[in-house]
């Protein structure tokens, strides 16, 4: 899971739009604690090194896992960006 720790693209198209964008930011919420309390492996991705032994555990099991990879509230999908100004409400 890909967590910007707020409300994915909304987050960008209030920015977009000059609306306050605080009741869009909720954080990073641990969704690794969250699959582990369902019996799944999860891990929390803060840095891209951490791929690698992932990736090789997760080949020699056969147990779904859900990886909370942290990335940023600032960098902007292409798909989001192209559908930005294009008036209010629509993406």
């Amino acid at each position: 899971m890909l967590n910007d720790g707020a409300y994915g693209a909304e987050i960008h198209k209030l920015r977009s739009d000059g609306i306050d964008d605080t009741g869009a930011i909720f954080g990073r919420t641990d969704l690794a604690a969250i699959a582990k309390g369902f019996g799944l492996r999860g891990a929390n991705v803060a840095e891209l090194a951490q791929f690698k032994p992932l990736f090789a555990a997760h080949a020699a099991q056969d147990v779904a896992e859900v990886w909370n990879i942290h990335v940023s509230d600032r960098v902007v999908s292409p798909h989001t960006r192209r559908g930005m100004g294009r008036g209010h409400g629509r993406m």
